[in-house]
């Protein structure tokens, strides 16, 4: 973990990051609750899988916290960064297909199919990729119940996808950082303006992304899974370098002025 400036700071970066995904997963809670008990393993599976979406998200929330940290900022944000990516890949590598499978084991909807090969986590979708490859069906299917009959690229884009995941939530975490040292000086409404803005239009950007690159009109059959996956993760990449540059512009500028308008705290 490193020295306890370090540990202090991810520990910031943390707690905001976790505050945002735990009030954007509630909205989840209540919409599957209101379905009454019989639904836990459903209610499992959904709450898993907006974690690991939402994280990757509100790791922006703990890099603005950071930006004001005045240890070492870099090594704090490495690790919350990399603690964020953990378990968004967990929860959407593991969590999920395990949820999603007690859910239809609970409801027993799947028969014989599901134990062709497992469990979709890795070693279940690595078995169904290789058995698909090996035996070619005459005709590809989209449904979960034939997995014999999988399309290749929608396996690897599968086994890539929590990756692809968590690299955004390490990525979002440099983000904001970058972006809450780019927006200090501000007027605290143009900051937070700012700082919503950029928020709003990387996630947009994200979405958008996903769809263009992940969507139902996609032809599998010759579309590459591993850039499905990682296309979207361009987006925060560009959000950094381009931050990195404005960062840097206005901190050169600082050092002729003194700034008006102080920040108090790294919130969005």
């Amino acid at each position: 973990m490193g020295p306890p400036e370090v540990r202090g700071g991810a520990g910031r970066a943390l707690k905001s990051t976790l505050a945002w995904t735990a009030a954007a997963t509630a909205l989840v809670l209540v919409q599957y609750v209101v379905r009454g008990p019989d639904r836990f393993w459903w209610l499992v599976e959904a709450v898993s899988g907006s974690v690991a979406g939402v994280l990757s998200f509100a790791a922006v929330a703990g890099g603005v916290r950071l930006a004001e940290f005045r240890g070492r900022r870099i090594r704090a944000a490495a690790v919350a960064g990399v603690a964020v990516a953990v378990a968004a890949y967990v929860m959407a590598a593991l969590v999920e297909p395990l949820a999603e499978y007690a859910g239809f084991a609970w409801e027993d909807r799947y028969g014989a199919d599901i134990e062709m090969f497992g469990v979709q986590i890795p070693p279940g979708i690595l078995r169904n990729l290789a058995y698909v490859l090996e035996h070619p069906p005459a005709e590809y299917s989209m449904s979960v119940e034939h997995p014999d009959r999988a399309y290749p690229a929608r396996l690897v884009l599968s086994l890539h996808l929590p990756a692809a995941t968590a690299a955004i939530a390490l990525l979002n975490t440099f983000v904001g950082l970058l972006l809450g040292r780019a927006t200090r000086g501000m007027r605290p409404r143009a900051r937070r303006r700012t700082r919503w803005s950029v928020v709003l239009a990387g996630t947009v950007a994200v979405v958008v992304a996903i769809l263009l690159a992940q969507g139902p009109n996609r032809e599998w059959e010759t579309v590459s899974g591993v850039v499905a996956a990682w296309a979207p993760v361009l987006v925060p990449a560009a959000q950094i370098g381009i931050l990195a540059l404005v960062a840097r512009r206005r901190n050169s500028l600082a050092h002729r002025s003194i700034e008006p308008y102080p920040v108090e705290g790294g919130r969005l």
